[in-house]
């Protein structure tokens, strides 16, 4: 039998919720969907999806793959299926997805159904549709589990290499172990489905043990020597699970209600004359949230409370960045500044009706790497006696969802810069990651990178900036970029590749075309800009924060605006208890202005593009 779901990318929008109470029946999308199936079935059920941009055109999927992911009914197990969808009329935005048993297994409701179309690197996703499962109560013969078609694969590769290398167990297993590693990459942003390998894994490995035992492939001793070896290096990527944060609630801090009466008053005076037909956004940027011990002056939920003060404008704002430096990353635990960046995540994520798209950049200070600074000069020492873990690039983006593409942005997978367009405002916004550093360790544990001092771009960055991000903007579009860090800096000892981003921006700017090479160790760079068929196109300028100052550079050939510090430091020093400072900004393209409003401390600036 054959269903039909129609999904318009970009123009179907639902309100967030949050993430531990969803339910499909809180996903009130303008264009509600849902599908029914048979306990049982295998094969028989088939969906036809059609996909829309925003002006109703079909969405290409030339040289695209469609993915369906799901959480079956009770909320216990998941599907993640990239085997039984067909591209039919990639023309015409078309697919079709046939239901596997295993997805048929449980009657009731799924918890979570949605499409996922993944190309060259980048992907998009559908709205949930609601999918139900009728009870078949005559014949109940599936037993539930899991249904990750990656690992299912996976394994099938393992008894692949074991039967091609003559039973050479090491050579086998060298091989299927990068896959294990490849495989758990690709499925970090999803800790159930991470869990869920770890768990796979270790059931069908003792099941191969009994084989080979049996087989008489290789001697116990070796056969132990190389579960150990593969069960560490295991272990060691999914090190990071071990320390879960539970997120129990989305509210943290006061609402701008329970906050001083001035607050709101400042806030509503700040909404006053915002023109709809403009776009307009918030970045605030550098609050520093730390929860406790080094923030004495300021209350524990100073950080939240400010971004709450920015939420306040979700319903008239186009977007919100939150712009780096989020927590202050020097509490003594690991735990403790895992909970602070969790709770300022979920807070800015969902704190709110979400009428406008949220972008989180990351700082220098959000790995909590200045920890390994204060170790290694034996500051602190009751504080930190012995050598601290940091928060890895993979922690952040679970934390902020960077995968789940929560706004309809285009990242490389779950990366941490995007673009999004907003077709009716004729902009492209890019985020980038100006912390793009490489996670190596020295032979003493310590990190060869340290993200509070090592800051700049790398080769995937660059590349997909020049080569992705800036490419086929349309030439009556403005583009704007976001990022922690300014850009004029020069390269130095802990700046990184800064150079090379500028010359993009100027090819962009001009239409121009350059070959882009570093040889800086571990940062190494060759990628070539071509702008010359697109032709030269408008930047309207550069927002950063970082410098906790407010300040403009117009030497590169385009503004380059510094945001002051929401934490209310810098050259605020004067600031008395809980000071807050960031901006409402207008982009109008027909007047090619930047108008900033300032709160708290911050000012109000205007700049010409």
């Amino acid at each position: 039998m054959s269903m039909y779901l129609k999904f318009r990318i970009g123009k179907d929008k639902r309100k967030l919720v949050p993430i531990n109470g969803f339910e499909l029946k809180d996903a009130d999308s303008n264009n509600p969907q849902w599908l029914q199936g048979r306990q049982n079935e295998d094969g028989g059920r088939q969906v036809f999806v059609d996909l829309e941009d925003e002006n109703g055109s079909p969405v290409n999927l030339t040289g695209a793959s469609a993915v369906f992911k799901g959480v079956l009914p009770g909320g216990q197990y998941k599907i993640w299926d990239h085997k039984s969808s067909t591209i039919i009329d990639a023309q015409a935005g078309r697919f079709r997805y046939t239901f596997p048993k295993r997805a048929m297994a449980i009657a009731g409701s799924y918890k979570q159904a949605f499409f996922e179309i993944f190309r060259e690197g980048t992907r998009l996703a559908t709205l949930e549709f609601n999918f139900e499962v009728l009870a078949d109560l005559v014949e109940e013969n599936i037993i539930p589990s899991d249904y990750i078609t990656p690992f299912e694969d996976l394994y099938g590769k393992l008894k692949d290499y074991i039967a091609k290398a003559n039973g050479d167990f090491e050579a086998a297993m060298t091989q299927w172990k990068k896959d294990v590693a490849d495989l758990i990459t690709e499925l970090n942003a999803d800790i159930g489905g991470i869990n869920l390998t770890i768990t796979e894994i270790k059931t069908q490995l003792s099941a191969l043990e009994d084989k080979i035992k049996a087989d008489g492939l290789l001697t116990q001793a070796d056969f132990d020597a190389q579960m150990k070896t593969l069960m560490d290096t295991i272990e060691s990527e999914l090190a990071i699970l071990k320390q879960p944060i539970c997120v129990e609630q989305t509210i943290y801090g006061d609402p701008v209600e329970e906050q001083a009466p001035e607050i709101k008053q400042k806030l509503d005076s700040l909404t006053v004359g915002i023109n709809p037909d403009k776009f307009n956004f918030v970045f605030i940027t550098d609050p520093h949230y730390a929860s406790s011990e080094e923030t004495a002056n300021l209350s524990v939920s100073y950080g939240v409370n400010h971004v709450n003060r920015a939420l306040y404008l979700d319903q008239y704002v186009d977007m919100m960045v939150l712009g780096g430096d989020n927590i202050d990353g020097n509490q003594a635990s690991i735990e403790g500044i895992l909970t602070d960046q969790a709770q300022i995540a979920t807070e800015f994520l969902f704190g709110s009706d979400n009428n406008s798209d949220k972008f989180p950049l990351k700082g220098n200070h959000d790995d909590g790497t200045e920890r390994q600074v204060y170790f290694e000069a034996g500051r602190r020492p009751d504080r930190i006696p012995s050598l601290p873990a940091v928060i890895t690039d993979a922690q952040f983006k679970r934390d902020y969802h960077t995968g789940d593409l929560l706004f309809g942005e285009t990242r490389k997978g779950n990366s941490n810069y995007f673009y999004k367009d907003y077709p009716d405002k004729k902009i492209r916004i890019i985020g980038l990651d100006s912390n793009d550093r490489p996670e190596i360790k020295n032979d003493d544990g310590t990190e060869k990178y340290l993200g509070i001092w090592h800051l700049g771009y790398r080769q995937e960055q660059i590349n997909w900036l020049a080569n992705v991000a800036l490419k086929n903007v349309p030439e009556d579009y403005t583009t704007l970029i976001v990022a922690h860090m300014q850009s004029w800096v020069k390269n130095g000892t802990n700046i990184h590749n800064a150079d090379l981003v500028n010359k993009i921006i100027g090819d962009f700017i001009t239409g121009g075309s350059t070959t882009l090479t570093s040889d800086d160790k571990d940062w190494e760079v060759n990628v070539k800009t071509d702008f010359t068929q697109q032709g030269a196109r408008v930047l309207a300028g550069w927002i950063h924060g970082h410098e906790h100052s407010e300040n403009i550079r117009t030497d590169g050939g385009y503004n380059n605006i510094g945001i002051l510090a929401s934490v209310g430091l810098g050259e605020a020093q004067n600031w008395l208890g809980d000071t807050d400072g960031w901006n409402l900004i207008e982009l109008d393209t027909e007047k090619r202005t930047l108008t900033l409003k300032g709160f708290g401390i911050a000012t109000d600036r205007k700049f010409d593009y």
